[in-house]
């Protein structure tokens, strides 16, 4: 997990959320031949050219990525959408390397259940058999409960990019706290995931990624997955409100791979095509004999009582769409994200990947899953070309206007090589600015927004106040963890400009398919945004900003401008009328006037 100006909690698996319309298949070609294909890809029959036109709308509105679809061991869709590396306009493509963050969790996995199969290890076997002496309270601790997020540990020690070594990494692990009693309850730890690459090394006696290589990756016929890529051009940058985030590669990373606060719980690189065949493997012996397959992907460990899943080795298990059993899982370092799922009774598989924190993956699968498995699902409007008149035109309606209720829209044109020319960039200036353009919600949403935004204001009075309480409890951490937490990410802020003087909730937003709280924090030279993400009721991380990030309205057809929330399903449209602006939404329509040109 990237470490950014804020409090950050690292993705755990979701569960999927049950969608789809049925493929028809044709043959995949690079099943048997692990090349990348030629150009973005490659779209088969009536049904890859339908997923293929949805995701090409998603496209439009932002989303920079690949995807690959497939049932039967045939693939429909297998193709890269947006660009790789914007100032060279490189796009991409199906064979675009990315980060696959925490779906390593089940190489790693595998890699120990490869161990077991040759007898070298048993995932019964307490970590002090390997780690040496350890602690009283972590004694208990086994392989099982690692591979299981049910040993206690803590979910991070530190920054991904830290430079720490194996022996660095094990010592502070086995020295930190427990969150709770080792084998009672799920509690994600990507420390446990590094303390069992940690054993793969000393098991095998070979660095962590050779093993896989040798091991899993080579037979399963994959020639682009692994810490070392031979060509930089292939893998993805990573994009951030800030700008150019780079690739992994160009981040801090020891000679053999990252450094040990990731290593074994995430970044691994890879394409959607490997992947795919990794899930071909799985399905002989290739990799795993039957006993160990079927302990993989096992449900040993409920994820909790609102994730209706359970969590195997590095795997999520839940009943899918139409029944049968689905394994997934889901990677984020909040700047690429991407999503895994086998249905393994429908043979159905879909990956995606992303590449840019304004426009996530994971929220986009649930719907191409409704599109396979023929559920009922939103549709995007087609954006229209951007014509040199339209261009004219759209460079004329920048500026501020204001609604009546004294809130503000900035509207702004991008340029350069964001991939967003002949589009409207805005942003919102106040509460009942956020909702205009959110669209329509129904009671349930706004009742859940209402209280996001009450929880954010008590827990920010709460830390004024100096306590951490609500803030621990919306971040499901230890107090002290908590508190240790917010006080290191304002205090830049506090030596930058002053002392914290107050916070006022702005509003919700959704971008990119996920939900946002925003507050405006004041210090005593200026102010800062801070920015709330959610999953369920919970924050999953925050950053601090200088203005909520800008929605993506694109031209259409008729004239008008569209944003489409891949969420929710709601539309909003903006024209212009003299020098109003009116956004028309399924609540109706609302008019803001230009004040500043």
């Amino acid at each position: 997990m990237k470490q950014k100006p804020g409090w950050s909690l690292q993705r755990a698996p979701r569960a999927a959320v049950v969608v789809g319309m049925v493929l028809l298949v044709l043959p995949y070609a690079a099943a048997c031949q692990p090349e990348r294909p030629a150009g973005r890809g490659e779209v088969h029959g009536p049904q890859g050219e339908a997923l293929d036109r949805y995701l090409s709308r998603l496209e439009a509105f932002g989303f920079s990525g690949s995807a690959l679809v497939a049932m039967g061991g045939k693939v429909v869709l297998d193709k890269g959408y947006g660009l790789a590396d914007r100032e060279h306009g490189r796009p991409y493509t199906a064979g675009t390397m990315f980060d696959i963050a925490s779906i390593s969790k089940q190489f790693t996995a595998a890699a120990i259940l490869k161990l077991e199969q040759e007898g070298r290890l048993k995932v019964e076997d307490p970590i002090g058999k390997f780690l040496g002496p350890v602690p009283e309270d972590k004694a208990p601790i086994t392989l099982h409960m690692l591979l299981t997020h049910t040993s206690g540990l803590v979910d991070v020690l530190g920054g991904e990019y830290d430079p720490v070594s194996r022996k660095e990494m094990v010592e502070r692990a086995l020295a930190a706290s427990l969150v709770r009693a080792p084998g009672k309850r799920f509690w994600y730890s990507n420390v446990g995931y590094s303390l069992l690459a940690a054993v793969v090394e000393i098991v095998s006696g070979k660095p962590y990624e050779q093993y896989l290589k040798e091991h899993l990756w080579e037979p399963a016929g994959m020639r682009h997955t692994g810490f070392h890529v031979p060509d930089r051009e292939d893998v993805a940058h990573g994009y951030t409100p800030e700008g150019d985030w780079g690739t992994p590669l160009d981040h801090p990373w020891a000679a053999d791979g990252p450094y040990w606060y990731l290593r074994g719980n995430g970044g691994i690189l890879s394409t959607t095509g490997d992947l795919y065949r990794w899930h071909q493997a799985l399905q002989g012996n290739q990799v795993l004999n039957a006993t160990e397959r079927a302990k993989y992907i096992a449900p040993q460990v409920s994820q909790g009582r609102a994730a209706h899943a359970s969590y195997g080795y590095g795997w999520s298990i839940e009943e899918g769409p139409k029944g049968g059993r689905q394994v997934s899982h889901i990677g984020g370092n909040l700047v690429f994200d991407s999503d895994f799922r086998r249905y393994l009774d429908a043979s159905v598989v879909i990956i995606l990947s992303s590449n840019s924190t304004d426009y996530s993956a994971i929220p986009v699968a649930p719907h191409i899953e409704s599109r396979v498995f023929g559920l009922p699902d939103p549709e995007p409007p087609a954006a229209a070309p951007a014509d040199p008149a339209l261009l004219a035109r759209i460079a004329k309606l920048a500026g501020v206007y204001a609604l009546t209720s004294g809130d503000r829209l900035q509207v702004s044109v991008p340029s350069g090589n964001t991939g967003d020319t002949g589009r409207l960039a805005i942003t919102a200036l106040g509460p009942q600015a956020f909702p205009l353009l959110l669209g329509a919600q129904d009671d349930e949403e706004r009742d859940t927004m209402a209280a996001r935004e009450q929880k954010i204001g008590e827990m920010l009075t709460a830390l004024r106040a100096g306590d951490a309480g609500p803030l621990a409890k919306l971040r499901s951490l230890p107090t002290p963890k908590a508190e240790a937490e917010a006080r290191a990410a304002l205090a830049p802020w506090q030596q930058k400009l002053g002392a914290w003087q107050g916070a006022t909730v702005l509003g919700n937003g959704s971008y990119g398919g996920h939900p946002y709280t925003y507050a405006r924090l004041s210090f005593e030279k200026g102010t800062k945004i801070a920015e709330y993400l959610w999953s369920g009721m919970g924050i999953e991380n925050t950053r601090f900003l200088d203005a909520p990030p800008a929605i993506l309205f694109v031209p259409q057809a008729d004239g008008a401008f569209a944003n489409f929330d891949v969420r929710t399903g709601s539309i909003v449209r903006l024209t212009f009328e003299g020098t109003d602006l009116v956004a028309t939404t399924p609540a109706g329509p609302v008019r803001a006037k230009r004040v500043e040109g």
